[in-house]
């Protein structure tokens, strides 16, 4: 059960991703570099909160 719970937490943080890999190409050039500089700047660590 556990395992599920984890897969679940994966696939809804992959869900996020894609959700704002969609909205980025919908962003004009300004609002998409300036993200993307966001981006870079944010730890790893809050992206991924589970254990590989």
């Amino acid at each position: 059960m556990k395992d599920l719970q984890e897969v679940k937490a994966i696939g809804e943080q992959i869900l996020a991703l894609s959700v704002e890999l969609l909205r980025l190409f919908d962003t004009d050039d300004q609002e998409r570099a300036a993200l993307i500089e966001s981006v870079k700047k944010t730890p790893s660590e809050k992206y991924f909160t589970f254990r590989a």
